[in-house]
């Protein structure tokens, strides 16, 4: 029986450009200079990137909170990059799934009622359960802990801070959709639906 801790944005679904443009749109709203890249961005939770814009924390908590609307605004145009029929047939063998994001639990719920798997899930830990985002190992080490989680345990993630996150955490880290993360990964797949396949052939 595996344990599987999911990644949530960019791992199980494609949201990578919504939260780019959420990001972009927020720093020339409030004219923070120049946005990051993206890929810099992942993983973190989003009151930490802008506390690195301002002291203030009602200033912080602003900039999160239209970062969070503006993203929020267009969930139902965001599409699935794994294939749920995958993850139920893991399921009814008898493996669990969890999700380890540094999303918002509101942002998290919401696209996932949008494509009905909600119930899917046997854990859902986010932004709202830590302090330290990705890369420090605290998201899923709060994952083992709250859920009693032990035996094979397996981390999936597309980008470099989740992939240092799990090896921190001791987790097997497995890489999907993001080249630049190949050679950091103990496994990676270019494709999630891949290494779904490839866990149901073990048995």
């Amino acid at each position: 029986m595996y344990n599987l801790l999911f990644d949530f944005d960019g791992t199980l679904f494609d949201t990578d450009s919504a939260h780019e443009l959420a990001f972009q749109k927020t720093f020339l709203t409030f004219e923070l200079g120049e946005c990051p890249s993206y890929e810099s961005l992942k993983g973190i939770k989003t009151k930490d990137v802008f506390a690195n814009y301002a002291n203030d924390e009602a200033i912080v908590k602003k900039l999160a909170s239209f970062k969070s609307q503006t993203y929020q605004a267009d969930l139902s145009s965001i599409k699935a990059l794994v294939d749920f029929n995958l993850i139920r047939n893991l399921k009814s063998a008898g493996h669990r799934i969890f999700i380890v994001t540094g999303g918002s639990r509101l942002s998290i719920d919401l696209l996932l009622n949008i494509h009905q798997v909600s119930g899917l899930f046997d854990g859902i830990i986010t932004a709202d359960d830590y302090k330290k985002s990705k890369p420090d190992p605290e998201p899923f080490l709060t994952c083992i802990s709250k859920f009693n989680i032990s035996g094979v345990v397996y981390g999936i993630e597309d980008s470099i801070q989740g992939i240092e996150s799990l090896k921190n955490a001791g987790i097997l880290a497995v890489g999907v959709h993001n080249a630049q993360i190949a050679a950091k990964s103990n496994l990676y797949f270019p494709e999630i639906n891949e290494y779904l396949i490839y866990l149901i052939a073990q048995g």
